[in-house]
């Protein structure tokens, strides 16, 4: 048993040493940090880059054939505000209704109010896509809005799984009520 202890001793500095966290350069230890990362060719990011390029060259044509004069947001969304409403802009945890149309950018109305029943919904806290979750943000009480939605502000890659397929930019009519 004692020849075994200065093993177990050894074997467990070994650990401890090995799972060390830092390196030693130029005589001062310095915490290992993230490797430099080179600007590389990934063919993955470079797709992605080219969708959505042509994603927000459908919507500028969409803008342009509907004559929507919208503002683009940091975020990529785009809004159009028709009327201001009344009151404060909604915020977090604010409970929203509103009717809506929502189209793809070929002109097909895919879910409305009208058939659909208005939207309820709590800002940042529900469901529903995040561009509409921004774009209420902006509003306030009886405002009516035209907003687009590029596809990762909308459903994503995934599509709704209903009438919206994957990587399809959202127009939508907005009216906040009461």
């Amino acid at each position: 048993m004692k020849k075994v202890v200065p093993f177990l001793f050894a074997g467990l500095l070994f650990v401890l040493v090995a799972c060390d966290n830092t390196q030693e350069t130029t005589g001062v230890v310095q915490p290992v940090t993230k490797v430099e990362e080179k600007e590389e060719y990934d063919p993955f990011i470079e797709g992605n880059r080219n969708i959505l390029r042509m994603e927000d060259e459908d919507i500028q044509l969409f803008l342009k054939r509907y004559g929507w004069n919208t503002e683009k947001k940091e975020s990529g969304l785009y809004i159009e505000v028709l009327e201001t409403g009344s009151g404060e802009t909604f915020k977090e945890g604010d409970e929203v209704q509103l009717d809506y149309v929502t189209q793809l950018l070929d002109g097909e109305v895919v879910y409305s109010s009208k058939e659909d029943g208005v939207k309820k919904f709590k800002v940042d806290k529900s469901e529903e896509v995040a561009g509409l979750h921004e774009a209420v943000k902006y509003l306030r009480h009886g405002a009516r809005a035209r907003i687009v939605l590029p596809s990762y502000l909308a459903y994503g890659v995934a599509g709704d799984g209903n009438k919206i397929k994957g990587r399809k930019s959202l127009a939508m009519t907005i009216e906040i009520s009461d």
